[in-house]
């Protein structure tokens, strides 16, 4: 019995533990990836944007891939849709520090899934602007279903 306790105990913790998010400072040759997403600071301010990807124009977005973009002229966020992943990125331009996160959306996601991403936007924002001593700005609710458009035909 006392095993089974202990067991479950541990099976517990190894579970808090996957869910703990790290903050990590990496320097600016050493990033995977993670940069900035400046290519936004060019849209119009205050509202969400959407394309197929920024950097390359902004063509529509496809069933294989979307990202939303939004800045209010000091912070950029991407909100990047490719296949069963979404990438968040965000970034101040008057500070180095990038914020970053991953969400698995799968194949048909859903409302939880969608509550899921927004959620996640908003650890990340608030923790790129914790580490460049920054107010967490107001950022208007994205509709994340608009990143999963249907297939024509």
């Amino acid at each position: 019995m006392r095993s089974h306790l202990l067991i479950g105990c541990m099976l517990l913790g190894f579970a808090a533990a996957g869910n703990a998010q790290e903050i990590v400072k990496v320097k600016p040759g050493e990033a995977r990836a993670s940069a900035r997403p400046d290519d936004l600071f060019k849209l119009a301010p205050g509202q969400w944007h959407l394309a197929k990807s920024f950097w390359e124009g902004q063509a529509p977005c496809t069933p294989e891939q979307c990202e939303a973009g939004f800045t209010d002229g000091q912070i950029a966020v991407s909100v990047e849709r490719a296949g069963e992943y979404v990438r968040i990125t965000a970034g101040y331009r008057s500070c180095e520090a990038v914020g970053a996160s991953e969400v698995e959306v799968g194949k048909k996601p859903g409302r939880p899934t969608f509550g899921r991403v927004r959620d996640q936007m908003k650890r990340v924002v608030k923790g790129v602007s914790k580490t460049c001593k920054f107010s967490a700005p107001s950022i208007p609710d994205l509709d994340v279903s608009q990143l999963f458009p249907p297939k024509q035909g």
